[in-house]
């Protein structure tokens, strides 16, 4: 008996040594940090801090000689090596001083100038189709704040040349079917999933740049993951349409985009986008970008076929658990 409790307490601690409870904070005030990025330099998992600033980092399969690295926007990294790791830490992350940041901003380039450079660089900088993605996707759409229809569950993703190759491994974390056809018909992944390499949507937007569309714009130097960005603005006032990107100063590659409209109103079916919000995020590797995330929140008035007005709002997330060279074993189904 004492033989086997001993066995099991030996296992208890093994089990609890391959998680890490983390807290992101902030140095100078004691406050949590959420969407702090927090990755390896060698394994490909990678974790979020959530709006108390706490993650659960699993270390199964990571190596002791690894090192964990914590980033945020306008923050300097904090690395940390693994086998320093305990299972519960506080992490404070530093501001980047602004003297630093005016320092660096030395530039002539526009917006529009910066786009061209990531279109020019696009092909040795987006690296999306080299990988296999663990994902967990989850779709919800709600129709006047009743109505509910929901999905999540993890996948496999492979992107090839704005398609997607889909493998599920047969398991429904959750489900919610909602009733009615505009549910099940008026949201399609399709547009979503070939814009995500984003090529086409920053050509687009450089066009309208030539057509003079965006009255406003600024361009300005911020810092994520200890590599300098530009970060750039630019917007429609009278359509109420804006873009953000945050772009890696050395290469141009796309690190972060975000593109939002409000109260846009559609003659031709008489609908009206309240508000929509789209957002991709990628995160470093070993020299690289590598997709981290993507989502989409939107809310539309319309019209069904008797004129009576209801609201449809859809909330769309795509985050990436992990990514490999070959298919990962449990979705080869």
């Amino acid at each position: 008996m004492k033989k086997l409790f001993y066995l099991f307490t030996l296992f208890t601690i093994v089990v609890n040594a391959q998680i890490v409870n983390l807290k992101i904070i902030d140095l100078s005030d004691n406050l949590p940090l959420d969407d702090a990025d927090i990755y390896f330099r060698n394994s490909t998992k990678n974790f979020v801090s959530d709006m108390e600033g706490k993650t659960i980092v699993d270390l199964s399969n990571v190596a002791q000689t690894d090192e964990l690295i914590v980033s945020k926007k306008d923050y300097q990294n904090t690395t940390i090596k693994v086998s320093d790791l305990k299972s519960e830490m506080n992490i404070k992350l530093e501001k980047v001083n602004e003297i630093e940041l005016k320092e660096v901003f030395v530039t002539n380039l526009k917006a529009e100038d910066i786009l061209k450079k990531v279109i020019e660089n696009y092909a040795k900088n987006f690296n999306t189709e080299e990988h296999y993605y663990k994902i967990n996707f989850m779709r919800e759409a709600v129709i006047d704040s009743v109505n509910r229809d929901l999905i999540n569950v993890d996948l496999q993703f492979r992107f090839k040349k704005d398609q997607v190759k889909i493998h599920s491994n047969n398991v429904v974390n959750e489900r919610i079917i909602g009733e009615g056809s505009k549910l099940n018909s008026s949201y399609s992944m399709f547009q979503y999933f070939k814009n995500i390499s984003l090529l086409e949507v920053t050509k687009s937007m450089l066009n309208r740049f030539g057509e003079k569309y965006y009255d406003e714009e600024y361009v300005q130097i911020s810092k994520y993951a200890d590599k300098y960005m530009y970060e750039i603005e630019f917007s429609n006032q009278q359509s109420k349409v804006k873009n953000w990107f945050l772009i890696d100063k050395e290469t141009f590659a796309i690190v972060e985009h975000q593109s939002k409209m409000e109260n846009v109103e559609y003659k031709k079916s008489n609908d009206i986008v309240v508000y929509y919000d789209q957002i991709y995020k990628y995160r470093p590797f070993q020299g690289k970008w590598i997709l981290k995330e993507t989502s989409s929140t939107s809310s539309t008035i319309y019209l069904d076929n008797e004129k009576i007005k209801h609201v449809f709002d859809v909330k769309v997330n795509l985050e990436v658990k992990d990514f490999n060279s070959q298919p990962f074993p449990e979705f080869k189904k």
